[in-house]
């Protein structure tokens, strides 16, 4: 190669850098879209060498030329394909913090052939249950990750896993209860003076009375509530 093309090419040392993994390119980006391929980017960017990032709405609108409602979209597509998940402000002194998640590498298709037979699916659906086991086995492999997450958080250190007995109920809560309340479940539990009791188990945290006991908390902030406002 001549020097003079040698002295063209980019190098690492050239400026400030971030990264984003090949899985984004190869798996996600004909299910997030240019525009969700985009919004990651700009995290990635923001986080640097962290996981998270707490760009504001209004500047990655400006960066992008997208507008709220747009961005606001293509951060639900990007938080149901897991590779992000979005901790809100609720005291509104701040903006919302984005965390960079972990990525899952789809089962080979020998694995998801098994998968299909153990939920006695039939002949003409292979398809389409094949792709809901993966997408199950990913949002359980990304539930437990946050939970590593949030108890390195709370408590300092990553908690040990059961990868058998944990993602088992982690895939029994799916059938009755969201992503989305799971993790609340688990954030409410590792801020609780339960996990200080019982420690840091994510079966514990989704057992049946942890379950009662988180729920009884929600309806008796909501007594609060209503009672602050309207008494």
């Amino acid at each position: 190669m001549e020097e003079i093309i040698k002295k063209k090419i980019r190098g690492m040392e050239d400026g400030e850098w971030y990264w984003i993994s090949r899985d984004i390119l190869e798996n996600y980006a004909s299910k997030i879209g240019c525009i969700g391929l985009a919004i990651y980017n700009v995290y990635a960017s923001f986080a640097r060498d962290k996981g998270y990032a707490f760009p504001s709405q209004k500047k990655i609108a400006k960066l992008l030329k997208i507008s709220i409602p747009t961005l606001i979209k293509y951060n639900k597509i990007l938080e149901e394909n897991g590779l992000i998940k979005i901790e809100k402000d609720r005291e509104k002194q701040r903006t919302n913090m984005v965390y960079l998640l972990k990525m899952f590498k789809p089962a080979p298709k020998k694995d998801l052939v098994g998968d299909v037979k153990e939920v006695k699916t039939k002949e003409k659906n292979i398809k389409e249950n094949t792709i809901e086991v993966d997408d199950k086995s990913s949002l359980v492999k990304n539930i437990i990750s946050f939970f590593k997450y949030k108890t390195k958080e709370a408590k300092g250190y990553e908690p040990e896993i059961d990868f058998a007995k944990d993602g088992k109920i982690v895939k029994q809560r799916l059938k009755k209860y969201t992503r989305e309340e799971i993790e609340e479940m688990i954030d409410w539990y590792l801020h609780s003076s339960y996990s200080e009791k019982f420690g840091p188990s994510l079966s514990i945290c989704l057992s049946s009375n942890m379950i009662n006991l988180w729920k009884a908390s929600k309806n008796s902030s909501s007594y609060l509530k209503k009672l602050y406002n309207y008494g």
